[in-house]
């Protein structure tokens, strides 16, 4: 399997640097004006420090919004689309090998992967900005099949561009174009992969610092996988089931009062993507507060 990463894996928001500098209705337009598409095209095969110094030549009059992108890039990269992951760690568990393959300027995609752990997970990656080739360049395809050391008529390539598509099937790949997490399941799964998900049949808990979850109801939104370390970086949550939970505080908490811990508990439910990995069950989706009960340490 080989896999996109912009809008498959990780969401593109573009506007959400620009927004940085500029109002927000002012961006549509800036990024009209400015032809900021074509620019990030040839981004893809380049750094970007190096398309905006040529971009600035171009247009010194737009330098600020144009130096806005490179500086504030994190942000057009809000985080992980809803259920991808999940797929691509069902898909390792039967011994798949995973690649990614992305259009991505080397020195933003550098500062990218820093930021979200889930990019290490890939077998081979093939990043365009690196390589000096970029979709839909077939030898780019080419490419990343030799690093999977896969010939293409064994690889399934995953890609929410139609063009992409097409071309990784003209030089043998099986295309599937990205809508979601959940169509991406139905079409793997008619191309006979084991990607069935894994049903949620026991409760399993969660331990955190009761401060962290007193922010999350206040802002709607929990935004932690385990002790220290944020969802965005992980890309799951951990949790526990109820005989693991004492080894679990025991390892991770033992230096914190319980009366400043609090348990969280997520029934059993269908519709969030929960995959038992090395003997605990990991949530590959933000957990919703709305479906938490909290229990006593």
């Amino acid at each position: 399997m080989i896999f996109d990463l912009g809008r498959v894996l990780l969401d593109w928001v573009p506007e959400r640097a620009f927004a940085q500098v500029m109002d927000a209705a002012e961006v549509p337009a800036f990024i009209e004006r400015s032809g900021f598409h074509d620019w990030n095209k040839r981004a893809d095969r380049h750094t970007w420090e190096q398309i905006e110094a040529e971009w600035c030549a171009a247009l010194p009059a737009e330098a600020e919004g144009i130096r806005a992108y490179r500086r504030h890039h994190l942000l057009s990269v809000p985080g992980y689309i809803p259920g991808t992951l999940a797929v691509i760690a069902e898909l390792q568990q039967h011994c798949i090998k995973v690649g990614a393959l992305s259009n991505w300027s080397s020195d933003t995609f550098a500062d990218t992967r820093g930021h979200f752990a889930a990019l290490d997970r890939f077998d081979a990656l093939v990043i365009s900005g690196v390589e000096g080739i970029a979709k839909p360049d077939p030898a780019i395809f080419a490419l990343a099949c030799e690093r999977a050391g896969v010939a293409p008529r064994e690889a399934v390539f995953v890609d929410d561009l139609a063009v992409n598509v097409a071309a990784a099937q003209a030089v043998g790949l099986t295309g599937v174009q990205f809508r979601d997490a959940t169509q991406l399941r139905t079409d793997l799964l008619a191309l006979g992969l084991p990607v069935p998900g894994q049903p949620q049949v026991e409760p399993i808990y969660h331990l955190t610092r009761a401060d962290l979850w007193e922010q999350a109801l206040s802002e709607g939104a929990y935004r932690w996988s385990a002790a220290g370390e944020s969802f965005d970086h992980a890309g799951f949550v951990h949790f526990s089931f109820a005989e693991q939970v004492a080894g679990t505080r025991d390892r991770f908490f033992s230096d914190i009062a319980d009366d400043d811990l609090v348990l969280l508990r997520l029934d059993p439910q269908d519709a969030l993507p929960v995959l038992v990995e090395d003997g605990y069950p990991h949530l590959y989706a933000p957990l919703p507060v709305e479906q938490v009960s909290t229990v006593s340490i």
